[in-house]
């Protein structure tokens, strides 16, 4: 990249800098790191220009997930999520798998995100005033939200499963 050349946050990574001339010792390298799904751990070894942390983002569009669609009256729920996200960026740093800007980073694009989409989504004046503006700036919120008249409701029921293990309890309970 451009913008930032900074190296892996771990020590026992070697980078130096490598360069692959062929266009096949190039796909060779993205196909051996995608198929390694880019960790360590199958031995796929990158250096640097990380610029946002894919864990990160997944942290926290599961707890903006969690305490949107969730009833509001699950408190301890919307806590825990909170906690296991900061826990897991914690252990993201303490790893040093990412730097501290890395997680911020991806902490802001990915609650923007979410926040913008349920906001447009929630709105339907941004298609009544101008739909083709919308489909310029917005194509694939448009191409999703296209047979969406309102905004829908909230509306949260429990797995059956869960309701049925509810039942169970409250009958063992009850004896």
């Amino acid at each position: 990249m451009v913008f930032t050349s900074l190296p892996v946050a771990t020590a026992i990574t070697d980078c130096r800098p490598d360069k692959i001339i062929s266009f096949g010792a190039r796909l060779k390298k993205a196909t051996l790191i995608f198929l390694g799904q880019g960790m360590s751990s199958f031995g796929v070894k990158t250096c640097g220009d990380y610029l946002y942390s894919g864990h990160t983002c997944t942290l926290i569009l599961a707890t903006h997930f969690i305490n949107e669609y969730s009833p509001r009256s699950y408190h301890i729920l919307h806590f825990l999520s909170w906690v296991f996200a900061l826990t897991g960026m914690f252990f993201i740093l303490a790893g040093h798998q990412h730097y501290s800007i890395d997680i911020l980073i991806a902490w802001v694009l990915s609650s923007r995100l979410f926040i913008y989409y349920h906001t447009l989504a929630n709105n339907r004046t941004y298609f009544q005033r101008d739909k083709n503006r919308m489909r310029i700036w917005f194509p694939f919120f448009s191409y999703f939200e296209e047979n969406v008249k309102q905004a829908l409701p909230n509306e949260y029921i429990s797995p059956k499963i869960i309701c049925e293990a509810r039942t169970m309890l409250n009958s063992w309970f009850d004896k």
